[in-house]
């Protein structure tokens, strides 16, 4: 009886080590990042429909480097999130600057960025300033200057007293134009709710020429001002 109840646990040990190795291999197999094959530098992913995606990334061989953050790299002028280059980033000053929760942070001497690992997109929090910038309680965040929800600026009355209450559960990922939306937007083809969004949006962000991520939900404030998510909602002036 012992017998057979040690040979039954080494069949068992021996399961488990193999599907642990299997596992792995998978993992690893499988994991998205940077590769170079036939040539050419290529961003690799994967997906349950479409299986291995390579996106090509035109760069010199030697004059790019992937960094340890594995959706991260460089050459001699840019930064490139997964296979895109980041517009008027800093490869010498790049640095991740916090990896908490599912949006993070990074800067360089030009920049600051917030990202999604789980998606492409990449954005700059808009006019922040890269010194003095602070994260805080997630989709809000601080400089020396203003203070921003994910990458939108909220032109507070005074930063130094601005403080989050709750932080948010979702965020919104928007191209400019969906985000401003239009004065003559039919009526028919939107609710009351998106044309006032819109308004207020066109009202103070309509500047933004680049895509943006905001939350609509968390709540911050200051001594005179309240906001949930990214609108002011109230003003004790």
């Amino acid at each position: 009886m012992k017998k057979k109840l040690v040979i039954a646990g080494i069949v068992v040990c021996t399961l488990i080590v193999c599907i642990l190795t299997i596992s792995l291999y998978l993992w690893f197999s499988f994991k998205p990042g940077f590769v170079y094959e036939n040539g050419t530098w290529n961003y690799v992913s994967y997906d349950a429909g479409a299986g291995r995606r390579v996106n090509p990334i035109n760069v010199k061989k030697d004059e790019f480097k992937v960094l340890k953050y594995s959706d991260f790299a460089i050459d001699n002028n840019s930064v490139f999130f997964k296979n895109h280059k980041v517009e008027g980033s800093d490869p010498e000053t790049f640095k991740i600057i916090s990896t908490k929760g599912r949006n993070h942070y990074a800067k360089d001497k030009n920049n600051v960025y917030i990202y999604d690992s789980n998606d492409w997109s990449i954005f700059k929090v808009i006019n922040a300033d890269p010194d003095s910038f602070k994260v805080l309680e997630y989709p809000y965040s601080k400089d020396k200057n203003d203070a921003y929800c994910g990458s939108l600026p909220l032109f507070v009355d005074d930063v130094s007293k601005f403080e989050v209450i709750e932080r948010a559960r979702f965020s919104t990922l928007s191209s400019f134009d969906s985000f401003l939306g239009k004065e003559n937007d039919p009526r028919e083809k939107s609710s009351e709710y998106e044309r006032n969004k819109h308004e207020y949006n066109r009202k103070k962000y309509g500047f933004i020429t680049e895509s943006v991520i905001y939350s609509e939900d968390g709540k911050a404030k200051t001594d005179k001002l309240t906001y949930i998510g990214y609108k002011l909602v109230e003003d004790k002036r």
